[in-house]
């Protein structure tokens, strides 16, 4: 699996640009996906996630996280053993940052549910109805426990959500 980081404007991160890899690949090793994947993570200003919010989903405003999906590592129907372009992640860290006290975490905290969120996006996950929403934190909140325990921090102590909903959207 291969992961783009592009942080063109060198905006400061919470985590290191290594993290963000392996909180990729986990997100992806969580759902089964076990074909070469790539993946691009793109850290933007606010301004800029505001200009892709209002492009591609007309809400202008700036946003945590977007995700832009491509193909899907489970299309039979793919070359097998190309890597599969499976699309982008957008994160906005200054947002990020912003709302991290609101959900009770930290910075780093925050980015990297987002960064999960968004992965599970581009496999296809959504928070549409409840239901969807209730399924994508239990996932979410596996795959950051399991994160937390491999960095030595207390799996236990991990809490999300509800994050996933977009109630004023």
């Amino acid at each position: 699996m291969a992961v783009l980081v592009d942080n063109e404007e060198g905006l400061a991160l919470p985590i290191e640009a290594a993290e963000i890899s392996q909180i990729v690949e986990a997100a992806l090793s969580a759902c089964g996906v076990t074909r070469p994947t790539d993946v691009s993570v793109g850290i933007v200003t606010d301004e800029r996630m505001r200009e892709l919010n209002r492009t591609w989903r007309g809400i202008d405003a700036p946003t945590d996280v977007l995700s832009f999906e491509c193909d899907s590592p489970f299309d039979d129907t793919l070359p097998a053993g190309e890597p599969v372009e499976l699309g982008d992640v957008i994160l906005a860290p200054a947002q990020i940052e912003r709302q991290a006290p609101a959900f009770g975490g930290t910075p780093a905290d925050e980015f990297r549910l987002m960064l999960v969120h968004g992965t599970l996006h581009l496999l296809g996950f959504d928070h549409i109805d409840e239901g969807g929403a209730q399924e994508m934190e239990a996932l979410e909140l596996e795959i950051l426990r399991g994160l937390a325990h491999a960095r030595g921090d207390d799996a236990d102590a991990v809490r999300i959500g509800p994050t996933t909903r977009h109630i004023d959207d």
